[in-house]
Order: structure tokens, then sequence, then C-alpha cells
């Protein structure tokens, strides 16, 4: 049963295909939900500025109204609009008590804005700003999706890279057994020489089970991030820490797309202000009116005639409470121009701080890489001189547990090099730069 369990996992890892962190972020950039979501608020709001534009066109209005009424003014009114009126009906005793009328009257109204206070344009420059920060909200949110791939990607590269130092640690062990045996056998070596290489091996062999599941945890960090199930894969390693230079970075921190929302909702608010202010101005509209007036049928036509109009209307707020609001619109965008520049230096100080992360990662595995050499020389003379009965087995094994140690700080160090290179990206806005 093992050994079927084993052919079917080794099947499956030679199926399996490899993901690159390329291909990782384009599958994350088409899956993420974050994405999806963002990409819907910014077409809601390009519908927010059609809306507004809407408002500059003519508006249509269809009525139909039925009354029935005995009132003498509104009776007399409903019959000369249905062009009935005949001598009769200015007998005095008919004008003061009059039968009752029944009236359909159908109404076709327009109204155009002529000039709403500048009201009109100002939402639509409202809804314009608005959307162009949401445009640069879905960008640092491209930014972040990419900076989490890559960090899943790296964590999973990281896994992949401790089963190999757990295998190479596993194979060692095995030898150190088979040394401390063959000793045993000439009469070089204790009983305990061969049952403390025995528990060696399986806290190896029980380091290298725990490293396979981390993998396996791993990718199914990086599937989550990416947003959709992938089935069998491996990641490709990295095997080096990029270069880079600080000074670009610095000058694109303060061009990061947060950055510029903030700047467009400033514009924002400088508009708001203005948006409210035309409340007291005058507002200049036009408007035609054709009516149909009938004594028994909806729509019909006993009588009808037009109207058009030029109108003006003015209204004072003698409590000042629209200058007020337009007031506090200031007040907030002075608020938000502190938040803007403390954001500006914040950015600043990310990139630094990411950098000398970054230069602290180069000199991690510049140092492992000595330890992971001066260790497996140490392990090399402590199993000679065990060979020779000048060590003692724990010797032998506590050598080898350094060099397990350098090895994976080594894979540590380039981990974190990799995660001070993205955090440095992320910080200047400049995460698309892995993809060519």
């Amino acid at each position: 049963m093992r050994l079927v369990v084993l052919i079917l996992t080794l099947g499956a890892l030679a199926f399996a295909q490899e993901l690159s962190l390329e291909s990782a972020i384009r599958l994350a950039l088409e899956n993420s939900p974050l994405i999806k979501a963002s990409k819907r608020e910014l077409k809601a709001q390009e519908l927010e500025v059609r809306s507004a534009e809407g408002m500059l066109f003519p508006r249509l209005k269809l009525e139909e109204t039925f009354t029935r009424t005995d009132i003498p003014a509104y009776a007399f009114m409903s019959k000369l609009n249905q062009e009935r009126i005949g001598p009769q009906d200015f007998d005095p005793r008919r004008l003061n008590n009059p039968s009752s009328v029944n009236n359909f009257e159908t109404k076709l109204s327009l109204e155009v804005p002529i000039w709403m206070g500048g009201k009109v344009q100002s939402a639509i420059k409202l809804a314009k700003h608005e959307y162009r920060a949401l445009s640069f909200q879905d960008k640092r949110r491209e930014e972040e999706v990419i900076k989490e791939v890559y960090n899943a990607y790296i964590n999973a590269v990281y896994a992949k890279a401790s089963i190999e130092v757990a295998k190479q640690a596993v194979r060692d062990a095995q030898e150190h057994l088979r040394l401390a045996e063959n000793m045993h056998k000439v009469g070089m070596a204790l009983l305990s020489d061969v049952l403390r290489a025995k528990v060696y091996l399986s806290k190896a062999e029980e380091n290298l089970q725990k490293a396979q599941r981390g993998y396996e945890t791993a990718k199914k960090g990086l599937e989550l991030v990416i947003g959709k199930p992938l089935g069998e894969f491996d990641v490709v390693d990295f095997g080096y820490c990029p270069t880079v230079e600080r000074e670009p970075y610095l000058q694109k921190a303060v061009q990061r797309s947060d950055i510029k929302a903030l700047e467009e909702r400033l514009k924002l608010l400088e508009e708001s202000y203005r948006f409210v202010l035309s409340e007291n101005l005058p507002q200049v509209y036009a408007f035609a009116n054709y009516n149909l007036y009938s004594k028994n049928t909806p729509f019909g036509g006993d009588g009808g005639g037009y109207m058009v109009g030029l109108g003006i209307s003015w209204s004072i707020d003698t409590g000042l409470s629209t200058l007020r609001k337009a007031q506090a619109n200031l007040e907030r965008k002075k608020a938000l121009q502190e938040q803007l520049k403390f954001l500006k230096d914040k950015a600043l100080f990310e990139v630094e701080k990411a950098y000398r992360e970054y230069l602290n990662s180069i000199d991690e595995l510049r140092s492992a890489e000595s330890r992971v050499k001066a260790s497996e020389e140490v392990v090399r003379v402590m199993e000679l001189r065990y060979r020779n009965g000048l060590a003692r087995i724990v010797d032998l094994l506590d050598a080898q547990t350094e060099l397990d140690k350098a090895r994976l700080e080594r894979v540590q160090a380039i981990k974190n090099c990799h995660s001070a290179y993205v955090e440095l990206l992320f910080a200047s806005g400049s995460t698309r730069e892995v993809l060519p």
C-alpha cells in the first residue's frame, strides 16, 4: 500500500508543471477578487461621469391627469380648455352653479437648463476627478496584488529550497549513521554512537516531512492570492538576489499611484467649494409645454395649446449656511494637503527602510555562504577525526547541525533579499518592474 502511495506521489510530482513568477502575477491580475472589485468600482464611477454629463441635456416629461370638479372657476376653465364653451355657459346661474365636469389633461413638457449657476459643469468635474482618483487607486491595488503574489511566491520558493536542505541533511545523517555502524562493527565506537546517529537521522527525516508540508501550505497560499486553484505545480527557484540602486526609487516614490489619487481628491475638494457656492447663483432655464384636453378619453384632443417661456430663479441664503458649507470643503482640502505631505514623506521613508533591509539581507547572504563553507570544512575534519578515534560522535553531529543551520540561513537570506526587494518596489510604486 505504501509503495502504491509513493508511486502515485512521484507520478503527480513528475507531471507537475512549473509556474514562473511572471505567470503567477499575470494570473493574479486576471483572477484576483480584489482587482475585480476595484474594476467594478471604476466602472461604477465611469457611469457616474456619464450621469453628470446627462444633466446638460433637456428633460422631457409626459403627464396624464384626470379631474372631475364642480368648482366654478375650475369647471369653466376645463370646458374652455376643451373648447366647449357656448353662450349658455355665460349664464350667471350656470357660472355660479356649474354641473360636474370631467377633464383628461395630457401634458408634454420640455425643460432646457441654460445656466444653473455653474452647478452642472462643476458636478461633471467632480465626477471626473473622482474617476481619476479611483483609476490611480485601481493601479495601486494592482501593485498591492503583485506584492502579495511576489511574497507568496517567495514563501513557496523558500519552502521548496528548505526541502532540498532537509534532504541533504537526511543524506548526511544517513552517512553518519553508516559510519557509526561501521566503526561499531570494528570495535572503534560504542553502541551509543549508533543510537545517537539514529536519533539524529530520525530528527532529520521529521524535518524533511515538515518542510514538504510547509511547501504544500505555501503553494495553497499562492493560489489564494492568485484567486484560482492551479492543480499540481512547482515554483521556480530564484537562486540569486536582484541588484538595485536607491536613487531611482526615491524619485519614483513621490509619484506613486496612491499619492496621485490623493492629489486628485485635493482637486475634487477645490471643485466642491465651487459646487456648493453655485447654490447662491442665479439659475436660468427655458421650457415648453404642449397640452391636450378631453372630456371623455385619456390622450384625447378636444382642445389643446402650447406654452413656451424663459425662467430665472435666484435663491439667497440669508443664514450663510451655503457659504459655511463651502468653507468647510476648503478646510477639508487643507487637511488633505497635510495628509498628502505626510504620505510623500512616508513614501520616501519606506524606500529608505526597504533599501536598508535589502542591504542587510545581502550581508546576511554573504555571511551565510561563508558559514556554509566553513561548516562543511568543520564537518569534513570532524568526520576524519571520528574515523581515527580522535572525536566523539556528538562532536560530529554538532558540526553537522551547524552546517544544516547555515544552509537554511542561506536560503532564508535569499528570501529576505527578495522580500526587501519587493517592499522597495512597492514603496516606490514600481512593482510592475517584475514583469518583462
